[in-house]
């Protein structure tokens, strides 16, 4: 799992790096921002929250789950961190609309384009996540997480896939914030 987690980063900082230095590029030449572009749609402070909310809850199945909490507590917290999740997507989705309302679409320009690459990626990374999160829910309902730590399995590599998304997100969305900001 950590192999994979790394070489994940290792894609987030591919994209994140070429981010930086296109926007540099074009912030030097003077054609960054169109004009009349918005910047960062505020819907991504209710993503950002989402997604935290969906590690503690996922955080906190896997603490109830050592503690020997019955398949029903478990399997509460992870279909809240389901829900939340769904949420994080709904309201990229959202994001998205919005910047194309404001005729900032896909092909509108380079800054537009590296915008839904950015949150694209994540997104989809989030996607991927999504079936091994439901499959864990399922899992916590019917008491597969429970007894010995060797048992908790499913549920520890699913935190650790969803806290690095979290991470990269947060990341991720900072780097929105000052390259879209000017």
């Amino acid at each position: 799992m950590w192999l994979f987690i790394v070489s994940l980063a290792m894609v987030f900082a591919t994209v994140a790096i070429a981010y930086i230095v296109v926007r540099l590029q074009l912030v030097s030449e003077g054609d960054w921002r169109p004009p009349d572009s918005p910047g960062v749609p505020p819907i991504l402070i209710l993503s950002t929250v989402l997604l935290i909310t969906s590690s503690g809850t996922l955080w906190q199945a896997s603490r109830v789950a050592s503690r020997s909490g019955g398949p029903a507590a478990v399997g509460r917290w992870m279909l809240l961190t389901v829900l939340l999740v769904a949420g994080f997507l709904a309201s990229q989705i959202a994001a998205w609309d919005q910047l194309v309302e404001a005729n900032l679409s896909f092909n509108s320009s380079l800054y537009a384009w590296l915008f839904y690459i950015l949150t694209g990626i994540h997104a989809l990374h989030v996607l991927g996540g999504l079936g091994p999160l439901v499959l864990t829910t399922c899992n916590a309902f019917k008491g597969r997480y429970q007894g010995p730590p060797d048992r908790r399995r499913g549920l520890v590599y699913c935190g650790m896939y969803w806290h690095f998304l979290d991470v990269a997100w947060v990341l991720l969305y900072a780097l929105l914030l000052w390259g879209m900001g000017g």
